[in-house]
């Protein structure tokens, strides 16, 4: 992987986790993470993927897609706020 790469990923992982904090969610992503779902293009797919996977719990009281996308626009926010510095 390449120096940008690896900067990206490494924001990425920093927006998540902030995002999953900031939500109360008890989640953390590394580098092994974003691997596993390597294969998964969509980022809200992705997200939607790993709560099925790893915090099935969790679609008891949330909808998949209104959990997906919360966590996917605040990663967003994260993300923005971080690179614009």
């Amino acid at each position: 992987m390449n120096q940008s790469a690896e900067l990206h990923n490494e924001a990425l992982l920093s927006a998540y986790n902030a995002a999953f904090s900031d939500l109360g969610l008890r989640f953390r992503w590394s580098q092994a993470t974003l691997d596993f779902f390597d294969d998964v293009s969509n980022e809200l797919t992705r997200i939607t993927a790993y709560i099925e996977r790893f915090h099935a719990h969790l679609l008891n009281a949330y909808d998949a897609d209104f959990l997906a996308q919360l966590i996917f626009d605040r990663k967003n926010q994260f993300y923005r706020d971080s690179t614009a510095q």
